[in-house]
């Protein structure tokens, strides 16, 4: 019985090191934003729980509404004749939109440190450079 008991536990502790979520490397350079790769990409590189990962998604969203609601995204793609927006991306504005506008339940820092992260993403899928 005691054998049961230990195996039972072990195999309970043994799957703890898999990944809350993959990320398709095949992706890689690809330009495209997928909202749940992006979650997935910033959970794996900070070391969170699956737990954390609609908390993560729900701050892209956030960040997703606010860059719409300013002007920094249109689901009209800018023509090449026209010039660009001169709206630039205000990270703290953001932060505190996500926090009192859209409620995120995470801490300034973390929204930071989530939004960081973001940029190693969009790096991975090739839409910015270092």
């Amino acid at each position: 019985m005691k054998k049961i008991l230990i195996l039972t536990l072990l195999s309970f502790f043994g799957c703890k090191n898999e990944p809350i979520c993959t990320v398709n490397e095949n992706n890689a350079g690809k330009e495209i934003y997928d909202l749940d790769e992006a979650t997935c990409f910033i959970a794996l590189k900070l070391n969170k729980k699956k737990s954390d990962l609609n908390l993560i998604r729900d701050a892209l969203i956030a960040e997703m509404n606010y860059m719409e609601k300013t002007g920094l995204t249109s689901d009209n793609p800018n023509p090449e004749n026209e010039p660009e927006s001169n709206t630039e991306l205000d990270i703290n504005q953001m932060v505190e939109y996500a926090l009192n506008e859209e409620k995120v339940k995470l801490s300034k820092d973390k929204l930071l440190e989530i939004y960081d992260t973001e940029i190693e993403y969009l790096m991975f899928i090739g839409v910015v450079e270092e």
